[in-house]
């Protein structure tokens, strides 16, 4: 017997609650529960024993059907043939790597020399070729009536040329589908015959990257000689939204805004004031506040600011303002979408009074089923996350379904059963192929780290979602009808 797949406890402010690997549940414990579970899930004592000599126990271990033990659990795969049809003609979405390069060099790039997984800067552009052999060869098939267009880098606007080019051609060669565009910009290459091209698109959201006041913007976001990008990146948005935004066209933005450490609550405050009340942002126009995905970056940061800062909060600092404001405001909660898809995930999870017999790879998706990452030499990836996995397959030679087959599901699935039948956290993890395959191709499943990170990150997420539930069900439910997983 392996007591560590059983379950998890986690504690709220006002209660203690157990989750039920096999299960799926969530039940609520009194003092003497939570301490015979601790301590069956310490191996301190018999669940058996301890069922049989203590009455009360045992018949609530028996009502809530717990600590039910699946020596046959395994992820749940389609076949060979069904993982072809799941994928093929279901794509309704392709990003588009216009270039490897950029003209700001943001300290925290997942594309500087601190991020081993990932390529490096390189003035290597797509070409209208290579973007319109990915177009054609998705559409080919496709078998749905809307359809996304994205495009990504580097900086997409050094390569505005191209950019234009096919969304003019993929919006004459295939007018039978409902179109939508978007990319992400860092601003500061916007001129006015772009905008002034972009204002008469309908469908199409722009993500532009800011980070809030001078002072914290141009801490990191630089260009290639060290100056701060700010003032133009800010004017440029100013403009967007007085000539560009239209909601009703469907002409969208989206603000992008990391946080680097060390995070406190006046520096969040700090920047959405500065959205808000500034740069005067309207409510609609959402801002997605993100971490750092630092590598090997290292900051120079006293650590401790910010453990005093959460206090006894077991949860990361953003992630617990998320909660407390939301308990004040709702689905008016400026910061919600911190926490939003998480939350989700904990409301949405498997459950059954039943025993679960298998769950999917994580949080993987199933690669090339509903969106395409088209690197600039026309190499297909399952999206602009991952690193130099292995592809796809290419805009020359199509989609190689054996290959993806056996790497991101049969051979994956494989390597990590093992890992993962002990573990009480299976069933809920989302740790996805960003980060659980390496670019070594000797070892391209070993993670070193990444399930106590995953562990932590999920019990982080049930203490989020019944801290919130405890003080509002419905509003919760209402909040999390509206989240989309894009």
């Amino acid at each position: 017997m392996n007591s560590k797949k059983y379950g998890m406890i986690f504690n709220t402010k006002n209660n203690n609650y157990y989750y039920d690997t096999a299960t799926g549940k969530v039940v609520s414990c009194n003092d003497m529960e939570i301490e015979t579970i601790d301590n069956i899930l310490l191996e301190k004592v018999d669940l058996e024993e301890e069922c049989s000599k203590n009455k009360i126990f045992g018949d609530f271990v028996a009502r809530e059907k717990l600590f039910n033990d699946n020596e046959n659990w395994g992820f749940l795969l389609p076949t060979r043939q069904e993982f072809k049809e799941l994928v093929r003609g279901k794509c309704e979405q392709i990003v588009l790597e216009l270039t490897e390069d950029c003209n700001l060099r943001c300290g925290y790039c997942i594309y500087n020399d601190h991020h081993k997984k990932h390529r490096k800067f390189s003035n290597k552009t797509m070409s209208f070729d290579i973007a319109k052999r990915s177009i054609d060869f998705v559409m080919q098939e496709y078998q749905g009536d809307e359809f996304a267009l994205k495009f990504y880098g580097g900086e997409p606007l050094m390569n505005f040329k191209v950019m234009k080019r096919t969304i003019e051609y993929f919006k004459k060669q295939y007018p039978m589908v409902e179109k939508s565009f978007g990319f992400t910009t860092n601003l500061t290459l916007l001129d006015d015959e772009m905008i002034e091209y972009f204002s008469n698109l309908n469908e199409l959201e722009i993500v532009c990257s800011l980070d809030g006041p001078q002072s914290l913007h141009d801490k990191f976001r630089r260009d290639l000689h060290g100056n701060g990008s700010h003032d133009i990146a800010t004017s440029n948005f100013i403009k967007l939204m007085k000539k560009f935004y239209n909601k009703k066209a469907g002409r969208t933005l989206m603000v992008n805004c990391v946080i680097t450490p060390p995070y406190t609550k006046e520096k969040l405050d700090e920047i959405s004031g500065y959205f808000r009340a500034e740069l005067h942002v309207p409510k609609e126009i959402d801002i997605n506040y993100s971490y750092v995905d630092a590598g090997d970056m290292v900051f120079d940061y006293d650590r401790k600011e910010v453990i005093e800062t959460t206090s006894k909060i077991e949860i990361s600092p953003l992630e617990y303002w998320a909660v407390t404001d939301f308990e004040i405001n709702g689905s008016n909660s400026e910061y919600f979408g911190l926490i939003n898809k998480e939350l989700a995930r904990v409301s949405d999870r498997m459950k059954s009074d039943n025993i679960i017999n298998g769950s999917y790879l994580h949080g993987n998706c199933l690669p090339g089923q509903r969106r395409l990452y088209v690197t600039i030499d026309g190499n297909f990836r399952p999206c602009e996350k991952v690193g130099n996995i292995p592809t796809l397959g290419d805009c020359f030679i199509g989609y190689d379904y054996d290959k993806s087959y056996d790497i991101y599901l049969k051979n994956y699935a494989q390597e990590y059963h093992e890992k993962c039948k002990n573990c009480w956290a299976r069933t809920m993890c989302a740790m996805c192929y960003e980060s659980s395959l390496n670019t070594d191709n000797n070892n391209l499943y070993k993670v070193e780290g990444i399930c106590d990170i995953s562990k932590q990150i999920i019990k982080d997420m049930f203490v989020n979602y019944f801290t919130l539930y405890e003080k509002n069900p419905e509003a919760l439910k209402r909040a999390l009808s509206e989240v989309e997983f894009k």
